[in-house]
């Protein structure tokens, strides 16, 4: 039996829960002899899998908390396994069987203030966070990494490993699809969900993912109103999980005097985003760090242009095919977004390239190349097994 951990997989769009929930839907088909059992969290909407060779167990506590991989171990029965898949970065404590560790960045151990927050819980997650990484580095079978510049930072911080190091670019599901506009019903439908959640703004720029000081938005809220302050007809759409930057970003929208047409949207679903993507001016996405580049996918996957900082996992997937920005240069961000939004063609050939980019980034190629990757440890395994002397 193997194991994925998939207590990411929440109400609302991450890169981390569109990773899990791709290889939830595709590896039993892609290895029907094998068993997989899917832990996930009691909020998680749904069924992870309908294949009869897997099943989920409901693991209590919050997935998210610093002490999660500390208790794993203790959460579930993982006796038996053949194999267990940390996708969420972090090592486990617990956890006997071979162990496959997706390491997105190396934030925790390089750049912790990115992601940490502020006082005693910041320090607190820093030493816990750094330990399970270190622990990952040197006792996974295998780290599976979405980025080349996630694999030249491990290469820095831990040449002992690179043999075990596996590049797999993230996935897009196949529900992430352009608007066809000769469907007048899916043209209606996507309005009606603009108009719902957007109180009927008539254009608006668009921005994914959980609320973090690298992601950026404040600088794209100032940016946003260098370009779009004389126009009231465009808004900007954030769709986060709700975290300690919304007073801020909102606070700052007031200041600038745009706070009527700043939009923070939680717990959006899978169908209401793919429709914000088909229709937004463009995706603006000028991310400090981006560990896994799933926003980027989607978008393009949507046919929405894209606007984005090009550093790690996004620069490696829209390459030639997004508007790359210096995420620290304000004005840079600015006139990019009058570009895509007001000069003829520009969005027109965004929208092209990332279709044609994308049609390379299935989530089913995911899955295949990870279960290519659980083979070698399971095969390793095996291997050893038939080495030990005899009792």
């Amino acid at each position: 039996m193997i194991s994925v951990d998939c207590r990411s997989v929440v109400a609302y769009p991450t890169g981390l829960r569109a990773y899990q929930l791709s290889l939830a839907r595709h590896l039993p088909d892609l290895a029907p002899s094998w068993h997989f059992q899917f832990l996930r969290d009691r909020a998680a909407p749904g069924r992870l899998s309908y294949s009869p060779n897997a099943h989920e167990v409901f693991v209590q506590g919050d997935p998210e908390s610093v002490f999660a991989p500390l208790r794993l171990g203790t959460l579930f029965d993982a006796r038996g396994l053949g194999l267990f898949h940390a996708t969420g970065g972090l090592f486990p404590t617990g956890v006997e069987a071979p162990i496959v560790t997706t390491i997105h960045d190396l934030l925790w151990i390089t750049d912790p203030q990115m992601l940490r927050p502020p006082g005693i819980r910041g320090r607190i997650a820093t030493v816990l966070c750094r330990r399970y990484l270190q622990d990952a580095l040197r006792r996974s079978s295998r780290i599976i990494v979405p980025s080349d510049a996630t694999r030249r930072a491990i290469d820095e911080v831990a040449p002992f490993v690179t043999e075990r190091v596996r590049l797999i670019h993230h996935g897009v599901g196949t529900g992430f699809a352009p608007l066809d506009t000769k469907d007048g019903k899916s043209v209606a439908r996507a309005k009606q969900i603009v108009s719902r959640l957007l109180s009927g703004a008539p254009r608006f720029v668009l921005d994914v993912g959980r609320s973090a000081p690298y992601r950026n938005h404040t600088g794209l809220v100032r940016a946003f109103a260098s370009a779009f302050k004389s126009d009231p007809m465009i808004h900007l759409a954030f769709v986060q999980a709700m975290g300690e930057q919304t007073r801020t970003i909102m606070r700052l929208a007031s200041r600038l005097g745009i706070d009527g047409r700043v939009h923070l949207l939680s717990g959006v679903s899978t169908r209401d985003l793919v429709a914000l993507y088909q229709s937004a001016i463009c995706v603006c996405h000028p991310t400090l760090h981006e560990a896994y580049g799933t926003v980027v996918a989607e978008a393009m996957a949507c046919g929405c242009p894209v606007i984005t900082s090009g550093r790690a996992a996004a620069g490696e997937i829209a390459e030639g095919v997004a508007q790359f920005i210096n995420p620290e240069h304000e004005d840079e961000i600015a006139a990019a977004l009058r570009r895509v939004a007001y000069e003829p063609g520009v969005a027109d050939r965004l929208r092209a390239r990332g279709l044609q980019r994308a049609e390379m980034l299935s989530a089913r190629r995911m899955a295949r190349d990870t279960w290519k990757v659980y083979q070698e440890v399971l095969e390793e395994a095996a291997l050893g097994r038939k080495l030990l002397p005899a009792a």
